[in-house]
């Protein structure tokens, strides 16, 4: 039986390439996407959950908003740190665990952006990273998930996709658990004659289940989109864009 606890220690490391094919041009429209959504001005505060390598914090950064990140992979903080340094951003960086965050009414907003959600084997666990990012907003602060549509998934599942980009190839093959909604996978990352195969479980969401939990936490104002151009959610929306408040 595939061991899935603490996957992320070996994933992230090998994962990083993939971040290569997400054109500047995108990441640049989400970050003015969330500048707009949630309201925020120059001089307000962001908390990037996890950050990864700053896709998201330094376009942000680079508009005045004060950021802070935290995550699991300290390749990724420290290449987002080298980066910040070289661009003068003040981001605020930190090595922790999305389910230890500690900050109280600290942030104007925050984000959990790019499916970085259900990793935890608990359900309880997962739902403690909304409330922890609850707890950390500001009254009348903003929250927003970007995460995998489950119901695309099931609408268009594969059981495996080839990658190749840098040198590397990729091969993820994969099953669905119904009963428990995981996607089950063998990611195999292969270089050159090497090949180093990792194994990722991820709880996947509908919509109506990530707006039970965000108004479990306390958000409300709970609304989402099937994409930034803020098409309805459905089985042909391959994300979700979710939104809360916290209250006043």
């Amino acid at each position: 039986m595939a061991d899935y606890k603490n996957w992320w220690d070996d994933f992230f490391g090998e994962f990083r390439p993939f971040f290569s094919k997400i054109p500047t041009s995108v990441s640049n429209q989400e970050a003015k996407y969330y500048l707009k959504k949630l309201n925020l001005k120059k001089g307000d505060s962001f908390f990037d959950c996890p950050c990864g390598i700053g896709r998201i914090s330094i376009p942000l950064a680079k508009q005045g908003i004060k950021v802070t990140g935290i995550d699991i992979a300290p390749t990724y903080l420290s290449e987002l740190e080298e980066k910040a340094a070289k661009l003068e951003l003040p981001i605020k960086l930190y090595h922790m665990d999305m389910r230890k965050v500690n900050f109280e009414n600290e942030f104007d907003a925050a984000g959990n952006l790019w499916t970085s959600f259900g990793f935890f084997d608990k359900e309880s666990d997962n739902f403690l990273v909304i409330k922890k990012i609850f707890n950390a907003l500001k009254p009348d602060g903003r929250f927003v998930m970007q995460v995998v549509n489950r119901d695309w998934i099931i609408k268009n599942f594969s059981t495996r996709d080839w990658h190749e980009f840098d040198g590397m190839r990729l091969l993820e093959q994969r099953k669905f658990d119904y009963r428990t909604s995981k996607n089950i996978s063998t990611w195999n990352f292969v270089r050159g004659n090497e090949e180093h195969p990792v194994e990722v479980q991820i709880r996947m969401y509908s919509y109506h289940e990530l707006e039970n939990m965000f108004e479990k936490a306390g958000f409300v104002d709970v609304h989402g989109f099937g994409n930034i151009k803020e098409e309805p959610i459905s089985f042909n929306t391959r994300e979700q864009f979710i939104f809360g408040r916290k209250p006043k």
